[in-house]
């Protein structure tokens, strides 16, 4: 009678099996919930890289260019959405780019002067502006230094009602530099 009872017992009952699932699902949730968050979150820092990169590269452009020449009218390239609309969605706007002043790089095709941004910025929508301002303090003489501020706008994945106007962008990274004309220091 004792084998009989054994051999009727053997496997495993169906409370037994709902149990397992049981624990396997609470375990597997917050998992689960992990993945999900980290890979929000591992959005939002490459859109914000993307932001400073942005901002860095007008900062670049104003730092390279001869203190005279950086002007408002100058620097508007640099202004505006990186995505614009396009028949079949959106693309990407043109990179803003300078003639060499070494025209043998030119020549040798050293230049690439039909850059655009990577496909991948139309996902946040991203706006750049900027703010350029003479610092005319009593204590320098005019014309030494220039503030330049620069504000890159985006929204994560929220497509904004207009590409070409800064509202509707839910974040925002700013950098400012001060630009030192060099050319105009006595020591």
């Amino acid at each position: 009678m004792k084998n009989l009872y054994l051999k009727n017992h053997v496997g495993m009952g169906f409370v037994e099996v709902m149990i397992a699932v049981l624990v396997v699902t609470a375990s597997a949730i917050p998992i689960i919930y992990m993945v999900t968050s980290s890979r929000t979150e591992t959005s939002r820092a490459i859109n914000y890289l993307r932001a400073v990169e942005l901002a860095n590269e007008v900062i670049e452009c104003a730092s390279a260019a001869e203190f005279s020449q950086v002007t408002p009218t100058t620097l508007s390239g640099f202004r505006g959405s990186i995505s614009e609309e396009f028949s079949a969605g959106l693309k990407t706007v043109a990179v803003d780019t300078v003639d060499p002043e070494n025209q043998s790089w030119k020549a040798d095709s050293l230049m690439a002067m039909d850059l655009h941004y990577s496909e991948q910025y139309n996902t946040a929508f991203f706006f750049r502006e900027f703010e350029l301002t003479d610092i005319n303090e009593s204590y320098l003489r005019p014309g030494m230094l220039k503030k330049l501020t620069v504000r890159v706008k985006w929204s994560e994945g929220e497509r904004p009602a207009n590409l070409n106007v800064p509202e509707n962008r839910t974040r925002q990274v700013e950098l400012s530099v001060l630009l030192l004309n060099e050319k105009n220091l006595q020591l």
